[in-house]
């Protein structure tokens, strides 16, 4: 083991320790997991609530994980890394986590930290559902946790926007709007078309089921998790990777990922929203390494009460909206997106018949032509339909495109200087060094790399097009 990594307080603690981490296959989880095999080499066990997918069991499904371009660096530095993953076949929308008794026991005996991260993560996931893997998954995990003979630390990701009612919103929780143990004992029993036509009126002054049932986690958390080792994190808006383990990873299309994909292709042209208001944007490198440090730190300390930590960037010279788009369309010139249809551009406005009528004559109508040469030509016809899948994804973001939040992060200020030099450099979540221009060039670039899978070396290529 290298010097750095024996100095480490925060890989020391993680010797010989058995991690058990639920949402493993998500965005964060998969990052979460190649920074713990990598900087933590030392731990005994890793293991990951997984379910079956499209024919996939649980096995295939984290060998597939572990074998992508995420987990090159860890491979190449610690290349029996795999052994210590184990894949526990489940899903938080069963009882127990469908955990079999032999995993069950497994857990009992040998967890000593749990990083809870599988929630839905779609905006407007039916109440009902919103509520079973956002808040009953939380009360299966306590009452799991409170079996755990050897648990030292559990981190629940939550979210900065979990109170996204207030403009000021502190490190602590919020009394909820509704007593969670109600509307639980409503998505048992009543009817979805009922459930479904009181959500408006249930989730109040929040703007999706999101942000509503998060808060009602945390509520949950508070009054259930008796005598735990508990902490919560609040990430911001998560975005592609800053530094580790390779600038600009990406794999999803949420948030300004699939805004940046849709810019680039010429098919997303105008954003509801105010150019001024703050995009708080937070690399998922950051927000992982806050959530390993957040876990050592529960260790040390077993706080009474339990901490929150903001984990954002409004503090460190976030940029807004309007300054994001004209860093992203400078860069979306130069790295160019292949079959683009036309160059890229976006327009922002906080005004709505404006919105909908550059949107008719910038995005839909050209849609509608494309769609009729693709009729000529004898071939099925897609832009519309793209155009609609595209309107009605960002949508969602409007609400956080419009307004601007204070996120006060001394807890996360504490934190770090709890660490020693060697962990702060290891598990940087400070972002006083960050170039937001620098960060912007990469995000663009890891979404035609990682999400796109559009070849590098083509790039010249397509820069001679776009300037004809």
């Amino acid at each position: 083991m290298s010097a750095s990594i024996e100095s480490s307080a925060i890989a020391d603690f993680f010797k010989q320790k058995s991690i058990f981490i639920t949402g493993a296959t998500g965005f964060i989880g998969k990052q979460l997991v190649e920074k713990l095999v990598r900087s933590c080499p030392d731990i005994e066990n890793i293991y990951l609530l997984v379910r079956p997918k499209r024919g996939h069991d649980v096995t295939e499904r984290v060998k597939e994980l572990v074998s992508g371009t995420l987990f090159n660096h860890a491979r190449s530095v610690h290349p029996n890394f795999e052994q210590k993953i184990i894949p526990m076949q489940g899903d938080i929308l069963d009882p127990n986590f469908g955990l079999s008794s032999a995993d069950e026991t497994t857990l009992i005996e040998n967890c000593h930290v749990i990083f809870h991260s599988a929630a839905t993560v779609r905006f407007h996931e039916p109440l009902r559902l919103a509520v079973q893997m956002n808040v009953a998954s939380v009360k299966k995990l306590l009452a799991l946790c409170h079996k755990l003979k050897k648990i030292q630390s559990i981190v629940h990701v939550s979210t900065a926007y979990a109170n996204c009612n207030r403009s000021d919103v502190a490190e602590m929780i919020y009394p909820p709007p509704i007593h969670p143990s109600k509307l639980l004992d409503a998505s048992e029993w009543m009817d979805d078309q009922v459930f479904d036509t009181i959500t408006k009126k249930i989730i109040n002054d929040r703007p999706n089921t999101y942000t509503f049932t998060k808060a009602l986690a945390e509520y949950v958390i508070s009054q259930e998790s008796k005598d735990l080792p508990l902490a919560i994190i609040r990430p911001s808006i998560v975005g592609s990777s800053w530094r580790e383990p390779m600038p600009g990873w990406i794999d999803n299309y949420n948030g300004p990922s699939g805004m940046i994909v849709a810019t680039g292709k010429g098919m997303f042209r105008i954003m509801f929203g105010n150019s001024t208001a703050v995009a708080d944007i937070v690399p998922v490198d950051v927000c992982v390494n806050m959530m390993i440090a957040i876990a050592w730190h529960t260790a040390m300390k077993q706080p009474k009460d339990i901490p929150v930590y903001h984990c954002c960037s409004w503090h460190a010279g976030a940029l807004t909206w309007g300054k994001i788009t004209e860093i992203g369309l400078r860069h979306l010139d130069t790295i160019c997106m292949e079959n683009a249809i036309t160059f890229p551009n976006l327009t922002f406005t906080s005004n709505r018949f404006r919105y909908f009528y550059l949107r008719l004559f910038q995005e839909v109508f050209p849609a509608f032509v494309l769609d009729c040469a693709m009729r000529i030509a004898g071939r099925k016809p897609m832009f519309l339909k793209l155009c609609d899948r595209i309107y009605k994804s960002v949508r969602t973001l409007d609400f956080f495109t419009s307004h601007s939040w204070s996120f006060p992060n001394d807890n996360s200020l504490g934190l770090q200087q709890e660490m020693n030099d060697t962990d702060q450099k290891i598990f940087n979540f400070d972002l006083k060094d960050m170039d937001w221009d620098q960060y912007w060039f990469h995000y663009c670039l890891g979404a035609k790399q990682y999400i796109l899978r559009e070849d590098l070396a083509h790039m010249p290529k397509c820069q001679k097009r776009n300037q004809r």
